[in-house]
């Protein structure tokens, strides 16, 4: 899967770093912290009366910079507020990170210190670098999992479109209402696909 080798973000804190350039993906990201929210107490609530002593986190393609860490703080303020709130010892967290080898990890390390809570649980963290096509974690060991402007990424076109040679967009209005219904389709099944794995 060459693709997997080729898209990455631009490394570092230069003007042109991805660090720097991510506003919109930021945006994203604090648009989604009440559906993380929600999912824990969903998650907290559906478990028993009692919360698990440990659980797992990971953050799906997380890059680097001021983004790195947004979603699985989030879910770890959520589990530190809903434990507060219920008057429970909060379980040991463990947080992992995970994007393409060719990611700013150095950038990614040192932001980590920051999500450690001096006063709370210990909280684990952990690089798991490589493609999420790819197995990264053990069976059943994750109990929460963050994505934010990754997921579009497909492992490959679908097979369908490349082989009748059928582009995912067409310039012509007409062309592209007539094959929208099958590329949609084509899509959606690729990622059906991926995901199964």
């Amino acid at each position: 899967m060459a693709s997997k080798q080729m898209v990455h973000m631009n490394q570092g804190q230069g003007e042109r770093s991805y660090a720097r350039n991510s506003g919109i993906q930021n945006a994203q990201q604090k648009r989604m912290k009440l559906l993380i929210e929600r999912t824990i107490i969903d998650l907290c609530s559906s478990s028993s009366s009692l919360l698990p002593d440990k659980m797992v986190i990971a953050d799906l393609g997380c890059s680097s910079g001021p983004n790195a860490l947004a979603l699985v703080s989030v879910a770890v303020e959520a589990i530190h507020g809903y434990c507060l709130q219920l008057q429970q010892p909060p379980p040991e967290l463990c947080v992992f990170l995970n994007d393409l080898p060719d990611n700013d990890f150095n950038t990614v390390v040192k932001s980590l210190v920051t999500i450690r809570r001096c006063n709370g649980p210990v909280v684990v963290t952990g690089i798991a670098p490589g493609s999420f096509y790819e197995r990264l974690f053990t069976s059943s060991s994750v109990h929460l999992v963050c994505s934010s402007s990754s997921l579009h990424w497909l492992s490959k076109a679908p097979e369908v479109l490349t082989k009748n040679q059928i582009p995912a967009y067409y310039i012509d209005e007409h062309a592209r209402r007539e094959k929208l219904p099958m590329v949609l389709g084509a899509y959606a099944q690729q990622f059906r696909k991926d995901f199964r794995h």
